[in-house]
């Protein structure tokens, strides 16, 4: 029996980049290649049939595509699309088509202040985002900015909230930065006080403004956050799909774990593949917190940190408060 269609798939579509941001997670990981044309709009196509709601187009960085316009003008009405793009390569002329085309654009400004955002993404990085935001906000191009938490950066989770409003962001994302590819070797990965400390920060800017973020990676937020402008989803979702650039059906995008492929098979048959799954099937149905008041939204947390530091799905997320809590006997919830 064929499941429900995906509600939601992530493509990473490339792994080339423009950039070597310090944090990348995808760069580095042994990819086979890329789906060539001809393959990606026939995937989009089937996608569009099976009824998937979202498909979302990254990287590497999707721009570097050729093909990339052709990809998002074959994505049918009924599906929504969008773009996650660090901007570099944006200019009038794509910010119309992309405006035509519906397309929501997320990009990522990894601190309040140049020189934040800069010592992860490159010296002249900013201009040249601040430059193509301001080409988005004029063509009239929906865009979210995401701010991946660091201890470079948490600090200023408050005033990103504040810059993406007063750039015309329709939203914000905030997220860990996750210990995979590049960021393995680097020392900044967030904790869960930093992580603690960047919500509330966030969320007290938010509620401010009136403005909506959301938390990516981060559902045990659950347990703290009260304002009605911040939101967040479980990581396990049986009716999520990620791909890798040469059409690996993954556990997690971050993860190297493939249980099908759309290089060779059809987005159905590795969709049906992906649900029959036994691991996935266990990372799904498990959850290690049931004695917790969030545990069933939260539902463990973010499942790829946990292999990450455990070497297994059946644990609790590290970043959660209240794990840290038992291991260390101190409160670090806000009250």
């Amino acid at each position: 029996m064929i499941p429900n269609p995906p509600e939601y798939i992530t493509w990473l579509l490339t792994s080339r980049c423009n950039l070597r941001c310090e944090h990348c997670y995808a760069s580095l990981r042994p990819w086979n290649g890329e789906l060539d044309e001809k393959r990606v709009i026939e995937i989009v196509e089937e996608a569009c049939e099976m009824g998937v709601e979202n498909l979302h187009l990254t990287g590497g960085e999707p721009l570097l595509r050729k093909d990339i316009f052709k990809i998002l003008e074959a994505v049918k009405d009924g599906t929504e699309v969008s773009l996650f793009t660090n901007l570099l390569a944006m200019n009038r002329e794509k910010a119309k088509r992309l405006r035509a085309g519906g397309v929501q654009v997320f990009t990522s400004i990894d601190g309040a202040k140049r020189e934040t955002h800069e010592a992860v993404r490159g010296e002249g990085s900013w201009r040249l985002l601040m430059r193509s935001i301001n080409i988005l906000r004029e063509e009239g191009v929906s865009f979210t900015p995401i701010f991946s938490i660091s201890s470079l950066n948490f600090k200023e989770a408050g005033e990103f909230v504040r810059l993406a409003e007063s750039l015309g962001a329709s939203s914000a994302v905030l997220l860990p930065v996750m210990p995979f590819g590049r960021a393995e070797s680097r020392d900044f990965n967030a904790d869960s006080r930093i992580c603690t400390e960047a919500i509330g920060l966030a969320e007290e800017a938010a509620e401010k403004l009136g403005f909506k973020i959301t938390l990516w990676c981060m559902p045990f937020a659950g347990l703290f956050v009260k304002s009605k402008y911040v939101s967040w989803d479980s990581c396990k979702s049986e009716r999520n799909m990620d791909i890798g650039p040469s059409g690996e059906v993954l556990i997690c995008d971050t993860l190297d774990i493939p249980v099908s492929s759309i290089r060779d098979k059809s987005l159905r048959e590795a969709w049906l593949e992906l649900n029959t799954n036994s691991l996935f099937f266990e990372i799904m149905s498990y959850n290690p917190c049931n004695d917790c008041p969030v545990s069933n939204t939260c539902k463990g947390g973010c499942y790829a940190r946990t292999y990450k530091k455990y070497g297994s799905f059946n644990n609790p997320d590290p970043l959660c408060p209240k794990v840290l809590e038992k291991i260390h006997a101190s409160p670090i919830i806000r009250k």
